[in-house]
């Protein structure tokens, strides 16, 4: 063979060592997107799970210490901070587009952004979300899902699951915390009426074991640790799973309850 006919072959070797090394590489990003895909879907998987068992649970107990028939308002949050590549009001407006949310409306205070965006889904759901900077290129999130009535709206359980989906592929690591609050069967004293509510829910939560508590002139509150509760948060020495508050409406001269998984994020 001639040098130009080695010449050729060799090109052809060259050649087809590169694209061998092209469908190589190509071949370990898919593996390694298809890999953090999995991940994160299991991820997703795991904390739906958890969070359906645990608003099955909130139900269960918010009816139990409720009056009978009082409608059970629900306020769940998704929280978390946010550090990714893509710049601020971009991740927050690709959020707000899986999230199925409307026109966002932003602030501006000394140089930190601020996002916020509403939207009612069926079944009398809320979601709402807040995306504030924080500087260095982080910034925190909250998407907050509410309703007046968690019975008639059987949709929340599965758009929480939803959001919380949307949030990982988002890139935000977000835990989620969920407060329910209703008119208290239990009425009289605060202290008592917690008390007697505590009872109620004890055989639902064997094990449960008061932490920590507050009172004032109209409420009164135990945090506890709960074996068996995935959903904890340290405080002190304890790390707390729940939370029970009674408070009392003097103008409606009526007890409320306000029952927290972890822990109360709203007004008692």
């Amino acid at each position: 063979m001639g040098n130009k006919g080695r010449s050729k072959g060799i090109l052809v070797l060259v050649l087809a060592g590169m694209c061998t090394l092209m469908l190589l590489l190509s071949g370990f990003r898919s593996a390694e997107t298809a890999g953090r895909s999995g991940v994160q879907s299991t991820v997703a998987s795991a904390a739906a799970g958890e969070l359906q068992e645990s608003l099955a649970l909130l139900t269960t107990l918010g009816g139990q210490a409720s009056s009978p028939g009082a409608p059970l308002r629900l306020v769940l949050k998704w929280q978390g901070e946010y550090s990714g590549e893509e710049a601020a009001e971009a991740a927050v407006q690709s959020l707000a587009a899986r999230l199925g949310l409307g026109e966002m409306s932003s602030t501006d205070n000394e140089g930190h952004r601020a996002w916020r965006s509403a939207v009612q889904l069926s079944g009398g759901i809320q979601v709402s979300l807040f995306w504030s900077e924080l500087g260095g290129g982080r910034s925190y999130c909250i998407v907050t899902l509410e309703t007046a009535d968690l019975l008639g709206s059987p949709e929340l359980p599965d758009a929480a699951a939803d959001t919380g989906e949307a949030m990982l592929q988002a890139g935000i690591a977000a835990d989620w915390n969920a407060s329910l609050q209703a008119p208290a069967k239990e009425q009289g004293g605060t202290q008592a009426a917690l008390l007697a509510t505590e009872k109620l829910l004890a055989a639902e939560l064997p094990g449960i074991q008061a932490e920590e508590s507050y009172a004032d002139v109209s409420t009164f509150s135990h945090s506890y640790s709960v074996p068996g509760l995935q959903r904890i948060v340290s405080s002190g020495n304890h790390s707390l799973a729940f939370q029970l508050a009674v408070h009392k409406n003097v103008n409606a001269d009526e007890n409320r309850i306000t029952l927290g998984m972890p822990l109360i994020t709203i007004e008692y």
